[in-house]
């Protein structure tokens, strides 16, 4: 089985809270609306029904004015104020429910946002206490507390020793201890911390030394900016370091100051709880970051990215093109920007977008293999190799490395065999395993592509084993093996392979297919139905006719899985 090249985004149900607000006594303290206050609740669920959470917020704003003990109401506007990127409406509902007690532990982070970007250090203290007091993000006290210390001038060494010993604090430390050694102006003895963050090669530390890179351009330190990119370890460093050395470096410059070091905490904050998959927490802690520092290129990828979580593609790419075409995070913007199309079906809209960015800069290969992603999730597999073959010639005359142009060979080679161009994809396919000879991926398509048409058999199935050894756990690459196995023959092994792919990935049409093939042609037909009736529940339109014969008369010749 062919592991695709490109992943459609997969739709994620949105997480929700204030549960407290909904339910027990307090909750209801004013449950009799009339009929406006109903009629105007009605209308906000049906917002919220068709996506609009703006529109939702905007009515539940409303009501909370005419009611505001209401703790219904509260609670939906701070949910829908959230989601619809109203901080201050959000805010508000947040104060609403604190007269009353009904605090989630996540609201103490908004409270807190806004009163460090108005400069009220004693609200953001009282925030940071209420943090402490409800719990799940009592961690974050002593950290928010030395940026307060930082910003009245004192020292903050005190709360980072108490954040160095709390368990999950700890993880966020030595980030926030190089950022405020940059904000006090003790670049010489960060540079020695910072040095091993780069040697280290940890790709989670990359926006910290992008920080760091333009801390020290801003200081005129070339050097040192340098030094702290010269390995590109990640796509964005690389981005600037080419920047610097082309000495376009307008608007990159920036000083690390108590701004950037509280904002940074938030978003790092946002960008691990979306990874934990808490997607309403992470656009909370987004939020929070864009409250204190407006102006962060990786805030706006952060936030674009929670909005993309919550399934708001329109706020999500709204944020994503505030990220001017120089900056080290353009192309990852752009990416996601892209994908947030393609996430929302919007293929036209994603075309229109890249083509406008092609004719600003049509040199930059990036963008090329990007709308050739797009065209081939679109299912124009031909149009799509068009493009990456154009990315292709620009990214060999810009030297992109081996692997990487490896990516985009497999890219072609992929689009091709789907597009029926062969043998020009098995070319495109070899050169991507030349390019780069140790990549499962790589050789599990480059021989389950020449196996779909009983072609070079045996060094299609020796390019398959290779990638077994390799990833043994990919259920894809399992079923590929088990396949080659029922092709040559050996119908028992393969049956036990496929048997393996399918309890990696039980729903997976094309796997359960070839075990109910498998199952069938050792006498196991009853199992061999059943495997066929769950490939049908998600199989495409061309496969519903195959599979309903084979459930109906069994495997003939002519119905053996390609």
């Amino acid at each position: 089985m062919v592991e695709a090249p490109i992943t459609r985004i997969c739709k994620i149900i949105a997480f929700g809270v204030a549960a407290s607000a909904l339910a027990g006594g307090n909750a209801y303290a004013k449950r009799t609306v009339g009929a406006e206050g109903l009629k105007q609740f009605v209308e906000a669920r049906l917002a919220e029904s068709v996506d609009r959470p703006a529109v939702a917020a905007a009515i539940y704003a409303d009501s909370l004015k005419q009611q505001p003990d209401n703790l219904l109401l509260a609670s939906k506007t701070y949910v829908k104020a959230v989601e619809a990127g109203d901080f201050d409406l959000a805010v508000k509902a947040i104060r609403s429910l604190s007269l009353r007690g009904e605090l989630d532990a996540e609201m103490p982070i908004l409270l807190f946002a806004d009163a460090f970007a108005r400069n009220d250090m004693k609200a953001a203290a009282n925030a940071s206490v209420e943090m402490e007091a409800l719990g799940n993000f009592a961690f974050l006290a002593p950290l928010v507390d030395a940026w307060i210390a930082a910003d009245g001038g004192g020292n903050p060494l005190a709360d980072l020793a108490v954040a160095e010993k709390n368990k999950t604090a700890s993880y966020y430390h030595l980030e926030q201890f190089i950022l405020h050694g940059l904000a006090r102006g003790s670049d010489d003895d960060v540079m020695a911390l910072l040095e091993k963050v780069v040697e280290q090669n940890e790709a989670r530390m990359a926006p910290v030394r992008i920080i760091a890179a333009k801390h020290f351009l801003a200081k005129k330190d070339r050097e040192r900016a340098i030094k702290l990119l010269e390995k590109k370890r990640t796509g964005p460093e690389a981005r600037l370091l080419n920047s610097i050395m082309s000495g376009n470096t307008k608007n990159l410059a920036k000083k690390v100051d108590t701004d950037v070091g509280m904002g940074f905490l938030f978003q790092r904050l946002a960008s691990d709880l979306s990874t934990q998959r808490a997607f309403f927490l992470s656009l909370v802690s987004a939020h929070a970051a864009a409250r204190i520092n407006p102006d962060s290129d990786y805030g706006h990828l952060v936030l674009g990215g929670s909005y993309a979580d919550n399934e708001n593609g329109l706020s999500a790419r709204s944020e994503y093109k505030k990220i001017a075409f120089g900056s080290a995070y353009a192309l990852q913007a752009i990416s996601m920007e892209i994908a947030s199309y393609s996430r929302d079906e919007d293929y036209l809209g994603g075309q229109e977008r890249l083509n406008e960015l092609i004719s600003q800069d049509p040199t930059t290969p990036e963008l090329k293999y990007l709308m050739g992603q797009l065209l081939q999730i679109s299912g124009d597999h031909k149009a799509a190799a068009t493009f990456f073959e154009q990315a292709i010639e620009l990214a060999e005359k810009m030297d992109f490395s081996d692997a990487l142009l490896a990516s985009y060979w497999l890219s072609l080679g992929s689009a091709q065999e789907q597009a029926g161009l062969w043998p020009a994809g098995l070319e495109a396919l070899k050169k991507a395993n030349a390019l780069q000879p140790n990549s499962a991926s790589i050789l599990n398509y480059l021989g389950y592509a020449q196996l779909e048409r009983r072609e070079n058999t045996a060094s299609a199935i020796a390019a398959i084993r290779k990638a077994h050894e390799m990833r043994s756990t990919s259920p894809a690459i399992t079923d590929s093996l088990g396949w080659a196995y029922f092709i040559t023959g050996e119908h028992e092994k393969a049956v036990g392979y496929l048997e393996l792919a399918r309890a990696g990935e039980p729903q997976d049409p094309t796997i359960n297919e070839h075990l109910g093939d498998a199952y069938w042609t050792v006498g196991r037909k009853y199992e061999a139905r059943y495997a066929w009736k769950s490939a049908k529940l998600f199989a495409d339109d061309e496969d519903m006719p195959r599979l309903a014969s084979k459930i109906d008369m069994g495997l003939k010749p002519d119905l053996v899985s390609p």
